[in-house]
């Protein structure tokens, strides 16, 4: 019974107003620590993200290479070689890529490269090599054309 009595009472308690000064300059590194998320120092964390990165789409890339280098064998045709299915493989090339760039540059910041630094040495070499492998894999796959062309034309134009 005191107990609805108490309840059913409003609660009166004496509310003062005391004026208090705000600093704003820890509220605003509170607010730029939470929308810039800083990442450890070394970042092992992207070295990991980036040799994961970079094996999830080297393993796509395998397959596809595999697989465009057998269809072109089972039926030495030009479909093989299209603009589509040179796209499709060059998407995980480039993942692969991009997740190489990742690791080299946080390893070379782990060494005690600055960061802006780290990032434009890797992208510099990455790129690069990128280009060169890309290169080496178009004339793998020309010399692979040519050769079976060459064959074909041997059938069909025998040597004396």
């Amino acid at each position: 019974m005191i107990g609805l009595l108490l309840l059913s009472q409003p609660l009166k308690v004496p509310v003062t107003i005391s004026y208090f000064t705000i600093d704003w300059n820890i509220y605003m590194q509170q607010i730029q620590d939470l929308f810039l998320f800083r990442f450890s120092q070394p970042p092992y964390f992207l070295l990991v993200i980036g040799l994961l990165i970079s094996l999830s789409c080297a393993l796509p890339f395998a397959l596809m290479l595999r697989q465009l280098i057998e269809y072109w064998n089972k039926y030495h045709s030009q479909e093989a070689f299209t603009r589509w299915r040179k796209l499709q493989l060059l998407t995980p090339f480039l993942g692969t890529l991009v997740g190489a760039c990742i690791a080299s540059a946080s390893t070379l910041e782990i060494f005690g490269f600055a960061t802006s630094a780290s990032y434009l040495v890797a992208l510099l070499v990455t790129s690069v090599i990128g280009i060169l492998v890309w290169l080496l894999i178009g004339r793998i796959l020309s010399k692979n054309l040519l050769r079976s062309y060459l064959s074909e034309s041997k059938e069909f134009f025998p040597q004396k």
